[in-house]
């Protein structure tokens, strides 16, 4: 990773610790860190942008997991389209 590089970080509490371990190696080494994470969480903190997704909801199942997760996988892909179709028009 360089200053040229930046990193794309998903995460749905904002504080799974291999994650900020990543992004904490990524900001050493001069990356950009745009975050997919609840506004406030460390993941969020350690960002020069993110996009807050505050859909985390603590579950007391083990097995439950939550309907908010959804948001977590269909926006990367909405994103990715947008860029997509900046990249083509040249901006």
């Amino acid at each position: 990773l360089t200053s040229r590089n930046v990193v794309f970080a998903l995460s749905y509490s904002g504080l799974t610790s291999y994650l900020v371990s990543n992004i904490e190696i990524a900001l050493k080494a001069g990356a950009r860190i745009v975050s997919l994470s609840p506004a406030g969480a460390l993941v969020a903190e350690l960002s020069d942008v993110n996009i807050a997704l505050n859909a985390y909801r603590k579950s007391k199942s083990d097995i439950f997991i939550p309907t908010g997760r959804v948001a977590m996988y269909v926006l990367p892909d909405a994103v990715l389209v947008l860029l997509t179709a900046r990249v083509q028009q040249g901006s």
